[in-house]
């Protein structure tokens, strides 16, 4: 309700209490009586949220960031205190979700439009170096004013340099269009702590039918808390010392090898990730609270689209009727493209998913285990905006000076941390016990 209804309410209701109060001369009956009671107990819910609605307006004013200006331009914008690290913006027109922390800072949520490098809108040295230039300058140190600076802001140190925010923001947009999860709909929290923790609804309030003049039935809606705790992975790049002072594309080389290889593990750990005790995030498949449907006791070759439209079921009687994606490995995709019918035309799939992305990805393994089958497969299906990827946004970057010397080479150690939670696991659904035919 916006503050100026509830205004328009409140005065009807006082007009509704006068009128009674006249009508009767101050001694009500009974059915008077009660109404004006109801009234009253309608005004005080008002006023409570009126109370609500000013404090958040005061939250709002006092903590959504403090306004910036570039010296080049008279333009302001918004500072995301999320981002405060990388010296981040809220960019103009962002159509995204903006979570508020309990600290005030503004946590935007990032879907498959949205870059990373579209937060960071001042210029830094960094972008001028790029990235072959900063692991030149990490392994043979600063030789120019420019590697100075940047090497200046990157808290050099025996764990590792931190990336300079312009080339993390690089690197981290190249992966995610890779990343399966992410086109089927997962959206990014950007992460700037090791851990996160944000609310999510359990519940949803239960309204009753009534007659008139009685009371409205109370029902409040029940939420508890997820908490992303970032996990590490890491990869190692090697390349040769003659590469890495002479050739020209070693810069985008550097970024997209780098990009690749996370993508490749951050889908796997988004799909199947076994989860912290693992030191992996916990994947939707091993989710608790998903649809689950099942190919048999021991498995079985997946032979039309019955067992998805059974899954689309259960998720629908769970009153979670989007179906952003289907999402498995290729070994399964290749059957079902190849689906006919009994005349040996190709099996068209029904209205109901004729339109859903069918997603293809690696991560989706083929070795599971069903009873006595071990090459088992499984599609996961479902509303994937109900999937929060806590992503750190800052990238580590290691230097193996001696590992590979005796080759003539140098390695870089990539670290990257991210983790994840459903918010409505009912909304996700598993086909699972997909054996080959």
């Amino acid at each position: 309700m916006k503050l100026r209804d509830l205004l328009a309410r409140r005065d009807a209701i006082r007009s509704d209490l006068r009128t009674i109060l006249e009508k009767h001369d101050g001694s009500l009956p009974d059915d008077a009586q009660q109404r004006a009671d109801d009234l009253q107990a309608e005004a005080e819910r008002l006023n409570d949220l009126e109370k609500r609605i000013a404090a958040l307006d005061d939250m709002d004013r006092r903590a959504g960031g403090r306004p910036i200006t570039e010296p080049s331009s008279g333009s302001s914008s918004t500072e995301v205190r999320a981002f405060s690290d990388m010296s981040a913006r809220l960019p103009e027109n962002f159509d995204g979700m903006v979570w508020r922390a309990a600290d005030g800072s503004r946590v935007p949520i990032l879907e498959a439009r949205h870059k990373l490098r579209d937060f960071i809108a001042v210029t830094h040295p960094a972008s001028e170096l790029g990235l072959g230039g900063f692991c030149r300058a990490l392994r043979y140190g600063a030789k120019s004013d420019l590697e100075r600076r940047v090497l200046a802001e990157s808290s050099v140190g025996a764990g590792g340099a931190f990336v300079p925010s312009p080339l993390s923001a690089e690197v981290i947009d190249l992966l995610r269009p890779q990343v399966v999860s992410l086109r089927a709909g997962a959206r990014i929290i950007p992460m700037t702590t090791q851990t996160l923790r944000f609310a999510r609804n359990t519940a949803d309030p239960t309204g009753a039918w009534r007659a008139e003049n009685a009371s409205v039935a109370t029902s409040v809606p029940t939420f508890d808390n997820l908490t992303l705790s970032a996990q590490s992975w890491a990869v190692i790049v090697q390349a040769s010392r003659e590469l890495l002072e002479d050739a020209p594309n070693i810069d985008a080389a550097l970024r997209n090898i780098f990009a690749r290889s996370a993508a490749v593990a951050l889908d796997a750990a988004i799909l199947n990730g076994a989860g912290h005790g693992s030191h992996q995030p916990a994947g939707i498949s091993g989710t608790s609270g998903i649809q689950v449907v099942s190919m048999g006791t021991n498995g079985a070759a997946i032979a039309d689209w019955t067992p998805v439209l059974d899954a689309v079921g259960s998720l629908e009687a769970a009153n979670a009727n989007t179906v952003t994606a289907l999402v498995m490995a290729p070994r399964t995709a290749r059957v079902l493209y190849g689906l006919v019918d009994t005349l040996g035309q190709p099996l068209r799939r029904v209205d109901r998913i004729a339109n859903v992305p069918m997603l293809v990805t690696t991560g989706m393994g083929v070795a599971e285990t069903q009873g006595s089958a071990s090459t088992a497969s499984s599609i996961l299906l479902g509303d994937f905006s109900e999937v929060y990827v806590g992503m750190r946004t800052e990238l580590v970057i290691s230097v193996l000076q001696e590992l590979y010397a005796a080759n003539g080479q140098v390695g870089f150690v990539l670290w990257l941390r991210a983790d994840v939670a459903i918010a409505r696991p009912a909304a996700m659904a598993r086909v699972e016990g997909i054996i080959p035919a």
